[in-house]
Formats: structure tokens, sequence, C-alpha cells
């Protein structure tokens, strides 16, 4: 039997370039089929395997899959997979192969600022499925205010600059 090997790596909190470290910041990886459930072979689920250091090295049948991580040990945190996921990864792994992935774990300004702007963008389709205007008004700008409050970490403070800066306008 040939399988693939997986090596996770898992960002500090919004900081894409430097894997996490920190003692006591325990992180769990996931591997999901691509249509969301958790990958179950041989006897075994992938989901909240233990990712010490940021890192976890996991063998894996030859396929696609989807891969992210938590922050939360089973049975802890929101179901099914914890508090703090990391962004999503697509993955594909053939036989034999060693595949690495890196998946960046977004501070707070980032996951706000992009649900807001999801909201504000998917406004007519969300109206669409009954979600009232003035609902989605109020929530995009308690969001945004939120956000405001928060400090930015180096990583959001880069990006912010990149989509204000005019010299990056249409680039």
């Amino acid at each position: 039997m040939s399988t693939a090997t997986l090596n996770v790596w898992i960002t500090d909190f919004g900081d894409a370039c430097h894997i996490a470290d920190r003692k006591g910041e325990d992180w769990f990886v996931h591997i999901t089929d691509c249509h969301g459930n958790v990958l179950e072979w041989c006897g075994k689920t992938f989901s909240f395997i233990p990712a010490k250091c940021g890192h976890a090295e996991i063998e894996i049948p030859p396929g696609c899959y989807t891969v992210f991580a938590g922050h939360s040990a089973k049975g802890a945190g929101v179901k099914p997979f914890g508090n703090r996921l990391t962004h999503v990864q697509v993955v594909r792994a053939n036989c034999g192969d060693h595949v690495c992935v890196t998946l960046f774990s977004p501070s707070m300004w980032h996951c706000g600022t992009w649900f807001a702007e999801a909201m504000e963008t998917q406004m007519e389709g969300l109206q669409g499925a009954g979600i009232d205007a003035e609902l989605i008004r109020h929530t995009v700008t308690a969001v945004r205010e939120f956000t405001e409050k928060l400090e930015l970490d180096t990583y959001a403070q880069h990006t912010l600059f990149a989509f204000k800066d005019p010299r990056t306008k249409g680039k």
C-alpha cells in the first residue's frame, strides 16, 4: 500500500511567516474530503490531530482533501471543530507523495474585516435568502466598529496599507 505523508504547519496568529511554537498554544488538525466530511480511513478518523509546536506529520491515503486546524481540543469550543480556525487549504496527495501545507491563522482583525466585507459584497444574495437589509447593514457597521478598536498585527498593518495606498490601486 502506498500512502502519502502530509506535513501540516500552522502560523502564529496574524503572522504569515512564522510557525506557531508558543507553549500552551495547542492546535488540532482536521482533514476533510472536498464535501466537508472528516476523512475516515483504515479505522482512523482524521480530526483533532494534535499539532505540537504548530506541526503535524500525518500518513494519509492518496486523494484530494481540505485541511485546516482549530485551537480547541475535541469536545471543547464551538462544534464541530472548535474555536479560532485557520484558513482552509486544498491538498492533492498522490501515492508516495510528501506534501507540505502551511495554514494561515488569521487575527481577529482579519476575520472581522473579511466577514464585514463578505456581508456587504453579498448583500443582494443575502436579501434574496430572506435576510433583512437593515439587519445586514447594522451587522456590517457593528463589525467594522469593533475591528477598528482592535490592535493591528504587523501583517494586518501591511495589508491595510496596501489597500489604502493609491500606488497599489489597479495593480
